[in-house]
């Protein structure tokens, strides 16, 4: 209980130990007793503060009471700042976007039906971007940094852009990245050289007859006769050796041995006719499993070299097959008779023959294309030649 000294218009007033003089609104208002000390100097200041309290007696605050509640919701809203701040820092965190090990291996994961030389050099090229951009989030990457890292290297530019921008596609796709943020969205792919789409490709049949005859593994060799005798790409070869490619067999018929059937990503069904050769290669592959592009294309050269032949890569005998049927190639029916597809088309007055082929041909075994190439081999399993 305070020791009054006294008076004054708000009510009464005591003395502090120091000797500070303390004036105390002491009001009872609407039946409720206030009673308040002031913290001000002079009885000027006191009047002036009661002027304030009569005009809200229920909200009044003395001025140090207003600072420290000042004080109070300053540091609130600092700490609430702060957490709204690492809130953030922390969403920012968990909606980062890297290209790292992980997504790497799930954009891998995605493409996994696409070839194996084309697998391997997409996470070669990934790979290097990621060392490039040292964990950055991909969100905040500007293209101009991009293209300051990609300056940084001299060989394979269209690869290494391919390459991040189908990367990003993924990611985009995936919903992880938005494509206003996406780091490669200003860089286009270079064209590739004239001069390789002009040069010439293919070779004669002479030099595959002797490069199978040349080759000693017979895995290289099946797969460099489907190459040849169907011209098929890489990953179809490929698909059979893992037993995606049905085969059918096809008795009685002097050419046509069997079928394989390839259902593509797209839900296109691919069915081509096999001569008896090209049967027994894709069964063994099928059996035995194929050795891979890489050690294809390595015994490949080692038996060019060896015989002082042209450079022969696979992916360039589709183009020989199709020069080849175009001079020298017979269509192959299995009852003989038969008019081409392009025929059927205009009779049904479709414009192209891919509608045609798409939706109307249900046939079972289609025509094959029989060539005059010899592909025989001393080590080939006895009973299975060349087609005559």
């Amino acid at each position: 209980m305070p020791n009054w000294t006294g008076t004054w218009a708000g009510g009464r007033t005591y003395q502090t130990k120091d000797g500070q003089k303390v004036w105390v609104i002491r009001k009872m208002v609407n039946g409720h007793r206030h009673q308040i000390a002031l913290d001000s100097e002079t009885e000027r200041q006191a009047l002036a503060q009661l002027a304030l309290f009569e005009q809200d007696p229920a909200s009044y605050k003395t001025p140090s009471q207003q600072r420290a509640e000042a004080r109070l919701q300053a540091q609130e809203a600092d700490e609430k700042a702060r957490l709204e701040a690492e809130a953030r820092r922390r969403q920012d965190e968990h909606e980062a976007t890297y290209l790292d090990a992980a997504s790497v291996a799930r954009f891998l994961e995605h493409i996994k039906d696409r070839t194996p030389k084309y697998k391997k050099d997409t996470r070669y090229y990934l790979s290097a971007w990621a060392d490039a951009l040292r964990g950055s989030d991909l969100r905040k990457v500007e293209p101009r940094e991009v293209l300051r890292l990609l300056a940084q290297w001299n060989t394979a530019e269209q690869k290494r852009i391919a390459a991040l921008k189908a990367f990003c596609s993924f990611l985009f796709k995936k919903g992880l990245l938005d494509p206003a943020q996406d780091p490669s969205r200003t860089l286009t792919v270079p064209a590739s050289r004239p001069e390789k789409a002009i040069r010439e490709k293919g070779y004669p049949m002479a030099t595959i007859e002797v490069l199978y005859r040349a080759l000693n593994d017979q895995g290289a060799r099946d797969v460099l006769l489907l190459h040849a005798k169907l011209g098929l790409h890489e990953s179809e070869v490929q698909r059979i050796a893992a037993g995606e490619g049905k085969i059918t067999l096809v008795p009685g018929h002097p050419v046509i041995s069997g079928t394989v059937k390839f259902v593509h990503k797209s839900g296109r069904v691919h069915t081509l006719s096999l001569d008896a050769q090209a049967l027994a290669a894709a069964q063994r592959l099928q059996a035995h499993g194929a050795p891979t592009p890489d050690q294809v294309r390595h015994r490949l050269r080692l038996a060019c070299e060896a015989h002082e032949l042209p450079r022969v890569k696979v992916g360039e005998l589709r183009h020989s097959f199709v020069a080849w049927s175009l001079e020298a190639g017979e269509a192959v029916t299995l009852s003989g008779n038969g008019v081409p597809l392009a025929l059927v088309a205009s009779v049904l007055e479709h414009t192209s023959t891919v509608t045609t082929k798409k939706f109307y041909d249900v046939s079972k075994v289609p025509s094959m294309i029989k060539l005059p190439l010899k592909l025989e081999h001393a080590e080939d399993p006895q009973g299975v030649k060349a087609a005559a």
